[in-house]
């Protein structure tokens, strides 16, 4: 019992670091946030991949949309 729990929560442990180093993929919308959880800035990846920002860039960002690619 003890070992299934250790093993569980290190596939936790690992899925989380993976979300959290993951890139942004092609249509994601987002807003980065400061160490206190203020907005400081936001980011839009087009449909063909182009990223764009404005304010300011930090590495703690939430994906918090999703454009609608047409995908051939």
């Amino acid at each position: 019992m003890r070992k299934q729990l250790l093993i569980g929560l290190g596939l936790a442990a690992a899925l989380v670091t993976g979300l959290a180093i993951a890139k942004h993929r092609n249509g994601d919308m987002g807003i980065y946030l400061d160490d206190q959880g203020n907005v400081v800035g936001t980011f839009v990846v087009s449909c063909e991949g182009v990223f764009s920002y404005e304010g300011t860039r930090t590495s703690n960002f939430v994906v918090n949309g999703q454009l609608f690619c047409h995908r051939p």
